[in-house]
């Protein structure tokens, strides 16, 4: 693509935000966020626009207490419960427009991903148990299936345009060896089209196995240890995991631009590793995680559950200075491929009959939770930041 192209493109995105890095990279170095230090409190102010939507309930749509949201437009919800392997497709008024589970038997055995392209029609079901993709029409019909890049550990799929998907690739058992954790795979029959141009100097594992003698072993895992890895806005991705200690943002034309990097590194003694929960034109939130693998065993081992420590900040684009988070990550999104300045909370009917009956609700919230009853599905919460 042209020069001129790729530089109208970068200017759109998110309004100012990338002449802001742009002039940053140009004119400053890199900002670093270093973890072991104190930073002044800074509260965000924005003005928003609140909407509920109540999910749709009836007999066949029902939605379990670990049905989370996945994807969010203008137009549609998609929901899904991994481990019971509902599918749930709602339009922007909570009507049920599509739902199916195709668990088991010549389907997926768990959903580890979804990467939906609405354009299409089409869902990317990422099964890492069976290292397949699975690609169904919005109603449950399997258009086809591959399996997923050899020698791989597809841990996440990402919609990047009409005919690519951008994939993370995270061996859980950890390498010291570079490797490249993010490439492109084709949408027609899952071959790989080419890699972005990040190499990991290694791979922090998430799994430790322990030898107890006498051909025994212990395992611990940290797949679930609610660090999450890489975010989508819009058509724009941020780029980060316990192996890296660069965020950077990937977007349509494939350009790289490194927004932040972290000290100590991920690779330090005592690791702590960086999240990113909400884009706006200005602002990034910034949660650190501790990833303390020796602490953690130390604990498991003890018979009690890790939980890691979490510190929240928020970068200033366009200083380029850093701030603690009074705030504690409110306005975050985790996982969820979500247009820009747009934040989702899933609220639970049966905590909103509850508060309600006690009182503590008021608003339009009041009115769209006496309606409900406490079997009913949830309510999403669409705050669009302006």
């Amino acid at each position: 693509m042209k020069q001129t192209t790729s530089l109208l493109l970068l200017l759109s995105f998110f309004f100012f935000l990338v002449p802001h890095l742009i002039f940053s990279q140009l004119n400053k170095s890199l900002p670093v966020l270093d973890k072991t230090k104190s930073y002044p409190s800074k509260k965000l102010e924005f003005k928003t626009e609140i909407k509920y939507v109540p999910l749709e309930t009836s007999n066949d749509v029902l939605l379990g207490e670990q049905c989370k949201l996945n994807y969010v437009s203008a137009e549609k919800f998609l929901l899904i419960d991994k481990m019971l392997g509902d599918v749930f497709i709602f339009n922007n008024e909570g009507k049920i427009y599509s739902n199916f589970n195709q668990k088991g038997g010549l389907g997926y055995s768990q959903i580890t991903f979804v990467a939906y392209d609405e354009k299409r029609k089409e869902l990317f079901i990422l099964d890492q148990i069976k290292k397949k993709i699975f690609v169904f029409s919005e109603n449950g019909v399997l258009l086809r299936s591959y399996k997923t890049p050899p020698k791989t550990f597809i841990a996440a799929i990402f919609n990047f345009n009409d005919n690519t998907l951008l994939a993370f690739d995270e061996n859980i058992a950890g390498s010291d060896v570079p490797v490249k954790p993010y490439l492109f795979i084709a949408k027609s029959d899952g071959e790989v089209t080419g890699y972005v141009n990040i190499i990991a100097k290694k791979v922090n594992p998430m799994f430790m196995e322990e030898d107890l003698g006498k051909n025994n072993s212990m395992g611990y895992t940290f797949m679930h240890s609610g660090i999450p890895d890489n975010c989508k806005f819009g058509n724009d991705f941020i780029l980060f995991n316990r192996s890296m200690d660069t965020t950077y943002l990937l977007n349509q034309d494939k350009i790289l631009i490194p927004l932040f990097t972290q000290t100590p590194s991920v690779y330090s003694e005592h690791p702590t590793a960086t999240s990113v929960g909400m884009v706006t034109d200005r602002f990034l939130k910034i949660c650190v995680s501790s990833y303390d693998i020796k602490e953690a065993v130390k604990i498991m081992k003890a018979g009690k559950n890790w939980k890691p420590k979490f510190r929240h900040f928020i970068l200033d684009i366009e200083s380029g200075k850093f701030f603690e988070d009074p705030d504690k990550g409110e306005l975050t999104i985790n996982n969820v491929d979500t247009p820009k300045n747009q934040d989702y909370r899933v609220m639970q009917a049966v905590n909103l009959v509850k508060a309600n009956q006690e009182g503590y609700l008021k608003g339009e919230l009041k009115k769209v939770a006496t309606k409900l009853d406490i079997g009913d599905n949830p309510v999403i919460r669409v705050r669009i930041i302006q």
